[in-house]
């Protein structure tokens, strides 16, 4: 009997954790979505996918109005299913897809109505969705070959129609002080890999990089003189010119390895295909930018362009003397906001003044450089009264209206009652001697120490302590003789300096790109590591900067019995940092996490490399 009891027990637990189970995923599938997916953009006679996903199990599902295309095949159905636990709570997630096939047949943007689904006797629908339907063409071949076909078989690569990269500037005549928006992509009809690429120094133009959102790092399609490319953001980056002319933004040139179909040789080639892997360069075109220069100024204009406002305040406004207020003023907008200098207040004369704190608050977006930048600057009255702080006008140029607008602060009413001791200042801990005034005292740093006086006739020639430093001073001679002679030595032997030379020039890199990881700067502490480990290598192997590359470097470690793991852990953070030199959104990793992975590579280096 208790056995029999024991084990109904357990069939009872199990089953109401079955139920439980049930229960929860029935639970989790209740809300219904369905998406409707298809290229944004086609050629007229292309054929297409167009994809409904539904996370429900699902009838009689209605598609949009198709009469500007032909549906050729469809729907095929698929599903799948997974299961998962968190924190105890169990979960299903359930997919079906609906894949229909169609061909365009009339060019034209053309809207397609939701699809709809009935689920468990309700209807759902889908998102709309928007088809650009072009009269396309063929890429041209290239001349020097004559044919794609020809291409092919003889090993080279048509880029003209196929890949390049492009500069996209939002203006091309601007005032100085203005904002450019400037982005950078990569246009592509092949499969490629980034091998190398080197991007213009933007003389003449203050930048700062834009964020690229996730949705925008995606591959998108557009079309350029009727051919469709993959298109791919690399860069964006606001520029402000800082001077007037012509200023140019030179090419950028990326290295690619292309991956593409060459004839087939044999039945097994066209079997299996045949790939060819070919190493091409393209540039960017130069980008002329003519700035020109802003209206004759008002007076007090400062260089601020944009459009901005203005608040002030203090903290303080009755107050007992030398006790300290601080004015706050926050100058907020779209625009050049890191080049706004600190107001200049006309204090009372009798008010201890302190430099100004400048803050910024700012982010770099399509719409230009929007935030705030704020002054805090602390003044101590010093004696009692009531005094005035005029207000200060802001002077900006308005890159809308094309006109100069002026701000002003609020006028402070400050009182001051009398301290303690008006006599008596007190100086803030942080300030040096020389910054200190005592007003309402004509004699200032009278030195109060007791003096140390010697006996007359004493004098310090002839005398022990006199011969002492004679002897001391001889010896320091011969020392230093003897350790410059042993210098001039080592000096000599270019090998063993150079080597010296590796670790002190890694170590004052690292420090630079550490320096870069604690202020978030990331292409400066990318440029710091990949100049550590390129320039260690290069005097530790004794080998020229344009000698070095993956595969010198690669053979030189092995002929010191470098181990493989250290030489492909080298080559891959190479790879990682100049991948992240010109698409920082691509490298997963985190600065401080490369930073270390740095210094723990040079530090094996020197363990494994013995001169």
């Amino acid at each position: 009997m208790f056995i029999y009891k024991t084990e109904t027990m357990k069939m009872l637990k199990k089953l109401s954790g079955l139920l439980f189970l049930l229960f929860s995923l029935h639970l989790a599938a209740d809300e219904v979505e369905v998406s409707m997916s298809a290229p944004g953009i086609v050629s007229i006679g292309d054929q297409f996918s167009l994809t409904i996903m539904v996370n429900a199990q699902g009838e009689n599902l209605r598609l949009p109005d198709l009469e500007n295309f032909d549906l050729l095949m469809g729907p095929s159905v698929s599903s799948s299913r997974s299961f998962q636990s968190i924190n105890g709570k169990m979960s299903q997630s359930v997919n079906y897809t609906y894949t229909y096939i169609l061909k365009s047949k009339t060019e034209g943007t053309f809207s397609l109505s939701p699809a709809s689904i009935e689920v468990k006797r309700k209807i759902y629908q889908s998102n709309p969705l928007s088809i650009q339907v072009i009269q396309g063409r063929k890429p041209q071949a290239d001349p020097a070959t004559g044919s794609t076909q020809q291409q092919q078989s003889s090993g080279s690569f048509n880029t003209r129609d196929n890949l390049f990269i492009r500069f996209e500037t939002n203006k091309t005549s601007v005032l100085k002080g203005e904002m450019i928006l400037t982005t950078f992509k990569l246009y592509s009809r092949v499969n490629l890999s980034i091998v190398d690429q080197t991007l213009p120094s933007f003389e003449g133009f203050w930048t700062q990089d834009i964020e690229i959102p996730q949705a925008d790092q995606t591959r998108k399609q557009e079309a350029i003189n009727g051919i469709i490319y993959n298109v791919y953001t690399l860069q964006k980056k606001i520029l402000i010119p800082q001077q007037t002319g012509t200023l140019v933004i030179e090419p950028a040139e990326m290295v690619f390895d292309v991956q593409q179909r060459v004839r087939s040789q044999s039945v097994f080639d066209d079997f299996f295909g045949s790939v060819q892997t070919m190493r091409t360069s393209v540039k960017s075109d130069r980008i002329p930018i003519i700035v020109r220069d802003l209206p004759p100024a008002p007076a007090g204009f400062g260089g601020a362009v944009g459009r901005f406002t203005l608040s002030s305040e203090i903290d303080k406004t009755s107050i007992t003397a030398n006790e300290a207020i601080t004015l706050k003023v926050k100058i907020e907008g779209n625009g050049n906001l890191k080049h706004i200098n600190p107001l200049k207040f006309d204090f009372p004369a009798d008010f201890e003044v302190y430099d100004p704190k400048t803050s910024y608050n700012n982010k770099a977006t399509e719409a230009g450089i929007v935030g705030t930048t704020s002054f805090e600057q602390v003044f101590i009255p010093r004696f009692a009264g009531k005094y005035t702080i005029p207000a200060r006008q802001f002077v900006y140029f308005d890159s809308a209206d094309k006109t100069y607008k002026t701000l002003s602060t609020r006028s402070f009413e400050i009182e001051v009652a009398k301290g303690a001791d008006d006599q008596n200042t007190t100086v803030m801990s942080s300030m040096s001697k020389e910054d200190l005034k005592y007003i309402g005292k004509d004699i200032r740093y009278i030195k109060q120490d007791a003096l140390k006086l010697q006996p007359a006739g004493h004098s310090f020639y002839g005398s022990l302590p006199f011969y002492g430093a004679y002897v001391l001073s001889l010896m320091a001679f011969i020392m230093f003789l003897l350790l410059q002679q042993k210098r001039i030595r080592d000096n000599a032997n270019l090998e063993l300096m150079r080597n010296k030379t590796a670790s002190k020039m890694a170590r004052k890199y690292l420090k630079a790109a550490a320096l870069c990881v604690k202020n978030n700067q990331k292409e400066a502490f990318f440029d710091a590591l990949i100049k550590a480990l390129w320039g260690y290598l290069s005097n530790k192997l004794m080998l020229p900067l344009s000698e070095l590359s993956r595969e010198n470097a690669r053979v030189t470690l092995r002929k010191y019995s470098v181990g493989e793991e250290t030489i492909d852990a080298f080559i891959q953070l190479i790879d990682t940092c100049e991948m992240a030199r010109f698409a920082p959104s691509a490298v997963h990793e985190s600065i401080d996490a490369l930073y270390k992975n740095a210094a723990n590579l040079i530090g094996h280096f020197e363990k494994q490399i013995r001169k």
